[in-house]
């Protein structure tokens, strides 16, 4: 007798040796043993979790010598019949090679006739949504007046392209996918009957392979067994399904040293070794998956894995901030979708892992916020004079000239001293220190007003007007400037801090025969004080954290009130 594959010897005979369908398998025994059996069910549900083998062992059910039964007897000749396929009262047909009208009208004839040997003519259509809709709507008609002899199994693995005339016409059952444990109770079974020994990662890796499908689970099993000849190890187990999963923890070791190098000569084994590069990243973004659901105190409910496996992972989670696993889940969730397109995989797995050993460490928010309110605590220590610019004041020394007259300043100024406590030179300077303290003061009450005269400096004093100039292409900003109550604001300012100014003017560009010596300073001096800012602002560690984390850049200072 030639070789019968484990997914065929081993498919349950009845409900009780069915595994992991028991909401199926138990509405269906109540149903025949209340003798309300439907004349039609629709079974959904992915592939391999038991649709077809459920509707053989309702057939035998139905057709049982001693029954209709939920426990059939197995050694009738009905029994027998439908086991080995052989059975002229079970019609299976294949939906896909079956979808025309014309397949449907001779299903409709033969339909009429009583069945020869059992109770019950049973018609089971594997895939059915692969009919043409000319097709369902000639089954339509059968469905609505079936003969009493008939019983309908639809499966398929597409429930929504079944038409709705079609669905409500039949019992759904949703077989869902088998779970990692009862596969792995199956596996074990199986393989003690076969007499083949193998270890709990064997089990775990094929149940994992398997995607909740038991059929797939057992195919996988029998090509293991072909290939190790019965002695089955973790390590062939992985090379001949593709999954590397024994490298995948010394991989992940690398990653939490932070060893780049190490995990690059790593990668190459696997890349080397003919793995799939796709599913180890897969199984990596799996692996990371399951050490945060450990880290979170999570066990076998939610991580498919032996509880060996699981306390071992916990242990490893403990020394690993959350923070850390979620950013590596999010860094190699990525790679794995760029991975699926882009021409060389290698590269976006290895920019990936480089990407993670050189991660810098999280600062909790919680962490940030404390440490602004202590920023905040130590501010609001300091007396308020001391934070803050005393006002300063314009004493004329212009050598007995009027008001509005020229003095000895550089093109245009009068000759004007700033008593701000301080000595200060008896230049144009001064008043660009004195503009500078009024955008300070504008920027206090209005910070809106005051951004938009960042930059500005004065150029000219002439018959009591204070020219401010604007770099080229500021236009803009002059024209909101410009409206009467912001102009009006900004000229009170001015007169509080210097009272010989009798009113402002806005230019968006400075002379042409070249710009003041208090233009130039200010400059310098704007350009120095900005550098430094900078480098205070870079030197913050909450800083290099936050555009670390939030993948920002500098774009503009600003000084936030009372600072």
């Amino acid at each position: 007798m030639s070789y019968q594959v484990l997914a065929r010897k081993w498919r349950p005979r009845s409900f009780q040796e069915l595994t992991g369908q028991e909401h199926v398998s138990r509405t269906i025994e109540n149903a025949i043993k209340a003798k309300r059996i439907a004349h039609a069910y629709l079974f959904s549900g992915v592939r391999g979790v038991g649709k077809t083998t459920v509707a053989r062992i309702l057939a035998k059910s139905l057709n049982c010598t001693e029954g209709p039964t939920p426990a059939p007897c197995m050694k009738c000749q009905s029994c027998r019949d439908i086991a080995n396929g052989f059975s002229v009262d079970v019609v299976e047909i294949d939906g896909a090679s079956h979808t025309g009208v014309d397949n449907v009208r001779e299903l409709q004839e033969n339909a009429q006739y009583a069945p020869l040997r059992g109770r019950y003519k049973i018609y089971i259509i594997d895939e059915v949504h692969m009919l043409s809709t000319s097709a369902f709507n000639a089954l339509l008609k059968i469905l609505e007046e079936p003969p009493p002899h008939i019983v309908f199994v639809f499966a398929t693995t597409e429930p929504h392209k079944i038409p709705n005339t079609i669905h409500s016409r039949c019992q759904h059952f949703q077989f869902r996918r088998i779970s990692y444990q009862e596969i792995m109770e199956r596996l074990r079974y199986i393989l003690h009957e076969e007499g083949i020994e193998a270890n709990e990662n064997v089990l775990s890796l094929v149940s994992r392979a398997s995607d909740g499908s038991m059929r797939d689970a057992l195919s996988l099993l029998d090509q293991v067994i072909a290939y190790t000849g019965g002695d089955l190890s973790e390590g062939d187990v992985s090379w001949i399904l593709g999954l590397a999963d024994h490298l995948i923890w010394p991989f992940m070791q690398q990653i939490i040293n932070k060893d780049s190098a190490k995990a690059l000569s790593l990668l190459k084994d696997i890349v080397d070794g003919g793995y799939d590069l796709k599913q180890f990243c897969s199984n990596v973004v799996e692996h990371i998956r399951n050490l945060t659901l450990a880290k979170l105190g999570m066990g076998q409910e939610v991580i498919d894995l032996p509880a060996e496996r699981i306390e071992e992972m916990i242990r490893v989670a403990e020394g690993i901030p959350l923070e850390d696993l979620q950013r590596l889940f999010g860094i190699f969730s990525k790679a794995l979708e760029e991975i699926r397109w882009f021409p060389y995989p290698r590269f976006s797995f290895e920019m990936a892992m480089i990407k993670a050993t050189n991660m810098r460490p999280v600062v909790p928010v919680d962490e940030l916020l404390d440490r602004l309110m202590h920023i905040e605590k130590r501010l609001s220590a300091i007396p308020q004079g001391e934070r803050e610019l005393p006002s300063p004041q314009i004493e004329k020394t212009g050598g007995g000239k009027g008001e509005g007259e020229k003095g000895e300043g550089e093109k245009g100024f009068t000759k004007e001293k700033a008593t701000t406590g301080k000595a200060d030179k008896e230049d144009g300077s001064d008043m660009a220190k004195l503009w500078r303290h009024v955008v300070e003061k504008v920027n206090e009450s209005k910070s809106s007003l005051g951004s938009y005269l960042e930059g500005s400096v004065p150029v000219g004093y002439e018959g009591g007007i204070l020219s401010i100039g604007f770099k080229s292409g500021s236009a803009v900003f002059v024209n909101l400037i410009e409206r009467q109550e912001s102009k009006g604001f900004i000229l009170s300012v001015v007169k509080s801090c210097m009272p010989g100014i009798a009113g402002i003017k806005f230019v968006t560009s400075p002379a042409k025969e070249g710009h003041s010596p208090a233009y130039n300073e200010y400059l310098a001096a704007s350009h120095e004080r900005k550098q430094h800012e900078v480098e205070e602002v870079f030197a913050d560690s909450i800083v290099q954290d936050a555009i670390d984390i939030l993948g920002g850049e500098l774009v503009e200072l600003r000084s936030r009130k009372g600072e």
